[in-house]
């Protein structure tokens, strides 16, 4: 196939760095692949995951459905109340309910997994109708597990999350219900060892990135390498302008190449090696906001092999256009590797799955 630009997922990163978070976590691993598999790709991820994770987890049964419909029948656990249950017993997937209106919904014969609210304030059930609602999903059904989600595992609402989760748990355990209970997510798992209990729920670690406040104490493998062809090579004199409002102005003779990404791909955006706080993410907000309207000269650049090829000009929707004056074996057809946020690289983007990359 002729491309013009996408994205090559190195599945063997992927399975190490799952291979990393199991041996650290010493407990069964939970593969999140939500949000297109965090970018990388819903089925591709999946795949990788899907013979050595304890189950998959995804936020919508849209997801669950693409992963039943791609072949994959791995355990599947929808993370988000779906609103009939039924659907997703179709697709031989568990549910997550967190109201005393979702447990009593429960339909006879479904794998039910209780949401228990520590903190986070979204979904679960109060920590006090736990055991009624674990007794009343047991009554009929199967009690996949209980879980809560941390707000802030790395940060100072963290442990206290914890303590009321490990409260509820006593409570499970005094009333006799055995079932397996969950709470780690990649942050909890690196900063909250006591967190990890029967199962980790992971992602971002899975990705080759650093959860929020923590950093792992491995070395990943990152498998997102998205790339362009170059669709155009010219030589433009001094003087002459590039891009919308003709802001650039070449101060010499300047061999340009074009490439059909922009900032509707997601290009504009910087990449990061782990996730921002609310603040700094809105700084990042601030500074493409700013390089949109051209307030701001962006510092972004287009890689041919290490040789950095720096942005001339405005990024624009689908094109971009860079200097090469100093590469000068870049001509139309020449590969260029684009740096982008994979949680917000375009996902109608191809990614390609490769052995290694």
């Amino acid at each position: 196939m002729d491309r013009s630009t996408w994205i090559e997922v190195d599945v063997s990163a992927l399975k190490h760095n799952f291979g990393l978070v199991s041996a650290h976590a010493g407990v069964p691993v939970c593969a999140v692949v939500k949000a297109n598999g965090y970018g990388h790709g819903l089925v591709i991820a999946a795949r990788a995951f899907a013979r050595t994770a304890a189950m998959l987890a995804v936020t919508r049964i849209e997801e669950a459905t693409a992963l039943r419909e791609a072949g994959v029948d791995a355990r599947i656990l929808i993370l988000a109340p779906v609103t009939d249950p039924r659907n997703a017993m179709k697709l031989d997937c568990e549910i997550s309910v967190g109201s005393p209106a979702q447990v009593a919904n429960v339909p006879a014969g479904a794998r039910a997994h209780l949401i228990v609210d520590t903190g986070m304030g979204r979904l679960g059930l109060s920590e006090e109708d736990v055991v009624d609602a674990a007794r009343a999903v047991g009554a009929r059904a199967t009690l996949g597990s209980v879980w809560t989600h941390f707000a802030d595992a790395a940060g100072h609402s963290g442990p206290g999350q914890l303590a009321r989760f490990e409260s509820v748990v006593r409570a499970l355990r005094t009333a006799g219900i055995s079932a397996p209970v969950h709470a780690a997510n990649s942050a909890a798992t690196l900063a909250l060892p006591r967190a990890r209990f029967d199962m980790v729920r992971v992602g971002t670690l899975l990705c080759g990135q650093d959860p929020p406040g923590a950093r792992a104490p491995w070395t990943p493998r990152d498998p997102f390498a998205w790339y362009a062809r170059v669709i155009a090579v010219r030589t433009i004199p001094a003087g002459a302008t590039v891009g919308y409002g003709s802001e650039w102005r070449a101060k010499r003779a300047t061999r340009v190449a074009t490439l059909p990404v922009g900032y509707v791909d997601g290009f504009l955006l910087e990449p990061a090696a782990r996730t921002e706080s609310v603040k700094e993410s809105a700084r990042v907000a601030g500074r493409v906001a700013a390089r949109a309207t051209g307030v701001r000269k962006s510092p972004r650049a287009v890689f041919f092999g290490e040789r950095r090829a720096p942005v001339v000009g405005r990024i624009g929707m689908q094109l971009v256009t860079v200097d090469v004056t100093s590469i000068p074996d870049v001509e139309e057809g020449s590969i260029g590797r684009v740096p982008g946020r994979r949680l917000l690289v375009d996902p109608s983007i191809e990614r390609v799955a490769v052995a290694d990359v």
